[in-house]
C-alpha cells in the first residue's frame, strides 16, 4: 500500500443522503444554533417544485425561513450585494444552497460578504485569505452543477475564492431533488467529478484518506454513469452519482489540481464548452502522459474501475493500460447513448487545432510547475485525433 511519510488530511463536511434527508434539515440547522435559514435557489429549481418541497420539510419545527429564488445563470456582484443586504435586513443566521453550479457560487459569496462583514469581496479573493470560520452553510445539490459544490473553490466574475472554510458544514442529497433529464449537463456534472477523483487517486500527493473518497466516487461513476444517461429515472444510479459528485469535491480541496483540470478549465474558458465535456474529452491522454512522464498511480486505477477479481487478473505491466481503455470505453458508450451529443475528442468538440498551442500556453500560465508546456501540448495533441500516447505497455490492446 503506498503511504507517503506524512500527510494532512482535514474535511469538515456532513452527508446526509438517502429518502427523506430534507426532513433533517431543521435538526440539523438546530445543531448549527440557525432559528432563521435563508435559502437561495435558482429560477429554474423553484419552477420545478424543489423550493416547495424545501419549505414543506420546515413545516411544524418552529423555524422561520427566508427565500431568494432567483439566482441568475451567470452571476455577478450586483446579485451578491442584493442578497447579502436582504440576508442582513432579515437578520437572517445560516445559508441553504438549493441547487449546484451558480447557485453555489452565489451562496459561498455570500456566506463571506456576510460573515466577513464586508461588502467588497476583491480583497478575499486568492488563495487561504478567509482566514476565520464563515457562518452555517448546507447544500442541497443537484445533478446540474459543476462538480466543485463541496469544494473549497467558489467563482464570480473574474474572481476566485479558495479557502477550506468554503467547504459546506453539511451536504442533503434527497432523491426528490436530484434528477437527470438533461443528459449533457449530467455528463458534465459526473465527469467533472471523475476527473478530479482520478487525478486524486493517482496523483503523487495522494494519501489513505484521499484514496478512500476517491475510490468512492469512480466506482460510483464507473457503475451507474452510463446507465443514467439511458434512464434518467434511475434513483439508485442518481443518487450514487449526486453522493460521487460531492465526495469528489472534497477529495478536490484536499489534492493538487492535475493536468487534465487544469487543461478543461482552459479549453472550457476560451471555447464556451462545458468544462466536464472537455475533461472527459482529455481524461485519457492526460492519464496516458502522466503515467509516461510522471510516474503517477495510474495502474492502482484499474481498482476502483473494475473491481477487485479484474484487477488481480491483470498483469501488472498492463493495468494501466487497461484502466485507461476502460475510460476510452465510456466516452464511446457516452457518445453513442446520447447519439454523438457528447464529444469523444477535441476535433468533435470543435476546438481548432491551431489553437493547441494557446491553449498549452495559457495552461502553463494557470497551473502546477509539475506540468511544462510540451506536456501539455502532447495531451492536447492525442486528444484532438483521439489517437493514444505511445509508451504503455499494451496500446494495441
Amino acid at each position: 500500500m503506498f503511504l507517503l511519510d506524512n500527510y494532512e488530511f482535514y474535511c469538515p463536511v456532513k452527508t446526509n443522503s438517502g429518502n427523506k434527508a430534507l426532513e433533517h434539515l431543521p435538526i440539523e440547522l438546530n445543531a448549527l444554533n440557525s432559528r432563521n435559514p435563508f435559502i437561495i435557489a435558482s429560477k429554474d429549481i423553484g419552477g420545478k417544485g424543489a423550493v416547495q418541497k424545501i419549505i414543506n420539510a420546515f413545516k411544524n419545527s418552529g423555524i422561520t425561513i427566508g427565500i431568494y429564488d432567483a439566482v441568475p445563470d451567470v452571476p455577478d456582484m450586483k446579485c451578491i450585494e442584493e442578497i447579502s443586504n436582504i440576508y442582513r435586513n432579515k437578520e437572517h443566521d445560516s445559508i441553504v444552497a438549493l441547487g449546484s453550479g451558480s447557485v453555489v457560487n452565489v451562496a459561498k459569496a455570500v456566506n463571506i460578504a456576510v460573515s466577513c462583514n464586508i461588502h467588497s469581496l476583491k480583497n478575499l479573493a486568492g488563495d487561504d485569505l478567509i482566514t476565520d470560520p464563515l457562518g452555517p452553510f448546507v447544500l442541497v445539490p443537484t445533478l446540474s452543477g459543476t462538480g466543485y459544490e463541496t469544494s473549497r473553490f467558489a467563482k464570480i466574475e473574474d474572481l476566485t475564492f479558495s479557502s477550506h472554510f468554503l467547504m459546506p458544514d453539511i451536504v442533503v442529497i434527497d432523491p426528490r431533488i436530484i434528477k437527470a433529464k438533461d443528459s449533457q449537463i449530467v455528463v458534465a456534472t459526473v465527469m467533472s467529478a471523475l476527473t478530479h477523483a482520478v487525478e486524486a487517486y493517482t496523483c503523487q500527493a495522494k494519501n489513505p484518506l484521499t484514496d478512500m473518497y476517491a475510490y468512492a466516487a469512480i466506482q460510483y461513476i464507473v457503475e451507474n454513469l452510463v446507465n443514467v444517461v439511458k434512464k434518467s429515472r434511475s434513483r439508485k444510479g442518481r443518487m450514487a452519482l449526486a453522493n460521487a459528485t460531492a465526495m469528489a469535491g472534497c477529495v478536490l480541496s484536499r489534492t493538487t489540481l492535475g493536468i487534465v483540470h487544469t487543461l478543461g478549465e482552459v479549453v472550457s474558458n476560451m471555447f464556451d464548452i462545458p468544462h466536464g465535456i472537455c475533461m472527459d474529452v482529455l481524461l485519457p491522454y492526460g492519464l496516458e502522459y502522466n503515467t509516461i512522464k510522471n510516474d503517477f498511480h495510474t495502474p492502482d486505477l484499474l481498482l476502483p474501475l473494475a473491481g477487485f477479481d479484474e484487477y488481480a487478473r491483470t498483469s501488472e505491466k498492463l493495468r494501466a493500460r487497461v484502466a485507461i481503455n476502460m475510460i476510452i470505453q465510456m466516452q464511446h458508450d457516452l457518445y453513442d447513448v446520447t447519439k454523438g451529443k457528447i464529444p469523444r475528442t477535441l476535433e468533435e468538440a470543435e476546438v481548432p487545432r491551431y489553437m493547441l498551442q494557446d491553449i498549452a500556453e495559457k495552461a502553463v500560465s494557470l497551473g502546477s510547475a509539475e506540468f511544462d508546456f510540451e506536456g501539455y501540448l502532447t495531451v492536447l495533441e492525442h486528444a484532438w485525433e483521439g489517437k493514444p500516447i505511445f509508451g504503455l505497455e499494451g496500446l494495441e490492446n
